[in-house]
């Protein structure tokens, strides 16, 4: 699962890659010519969907280094442009998964629902006094202004569960994170209890489809005028 600010963006569908450099693959000349007679099939929108979370976490992961490294003048505005670049490719793939019904809903345990407090809230040190025994972390930090704030996290006393809309893909399979709201509403969808541990699946794939290609694949499927062919 991908985590920014403390919130579920999107899972990551899991592939076996040789190694981690990202490098974009040559389009198979026959998804061109298919792409250009307006037929996609399961398989070329499986490997965008996969080129785009894969560049997406990637700057997710940039914008990680460039808050360690909070002495550089150009550090907001690198984290601005990440952020930027990430959610244009987190939206890239939730609306080339909207072509696709999901099949079940999945819901992950991931331990107690827990409440961040910092020094700053004016209930501070009275909440400090009456959670002491439910308390699981302190820490804190500096501002930007060099002021100290400190914070802690306390357990609210109930289970905390992940849901997920997984999509099967031919060969591959998607998580798409949703509310627990929507899930329980949902009730076309079975929901299925999966431990930490899962994966979804994918084909082993060197490389990435470039962006342009992509792109175009997207607007195909925006277009409605298309043909899914085997």
């Amino acid at each position: 699962m991908i985590l920014y600010n403390g919130k579920i963006i999107f899972t990551v569908a899991h592939f076996k890659v040789r190694d981690e450099r990202i490098n974009n693959m040559r389009t198979p000349k026959n998804y061109i010519q298919l792409v250009n007679d307006k037929k996609i099939t399961n398989e070329m929108i499986a490997e965008c969907i996969y080129s785009v979370n894969k560049r997406a976490k990637n700057h997710r992961d940039r914008i990680r280094k460039y808050k360690d490294d909070r002495y550089n003048p150009y550090t907001a505005r690198n984290i601005e442009n990440a952020e930027g670049e990430m959610e244009k490719y987190y939206t890239m793939k939730e609306e080339m998964l909207t072509v696709f019904e999901p099949s079940l809903i999945h819901q992950q345990y991931v331990g107690e629902e827990t409440k961040r407090v910092y020094s700053t809230e004016k209930d501070y040190d009275k909440l400090l006094q009456e959670k002491s025994n439910d308390i699981i972390w302190k820490s804190g930090y500096r501002d930007e202004n060099d002021i100290e704030v400190k914070f802690f996290d306390y357990k609210l006393g109930r289970k905390k569960y992940l849901y997920f809309l997984f999509y099967e893909i031919g060969e591959y399979s998607f998580h798409l994170p949703i509310s627990e709201q929507k899930a329980r509403k949902d009730t076309k969808l079975q929901i299925k209890e999966i431990d930490k541990d899962f994966k979804t699946q994918g084909a082993n794939i060197e490389g990435l489809l470039s962006t342009q290609f992509v792109n175009k694949v997207l607007s195909l499927l925006q277009s409605g005028d298309y043909k899914i062919v085997k």
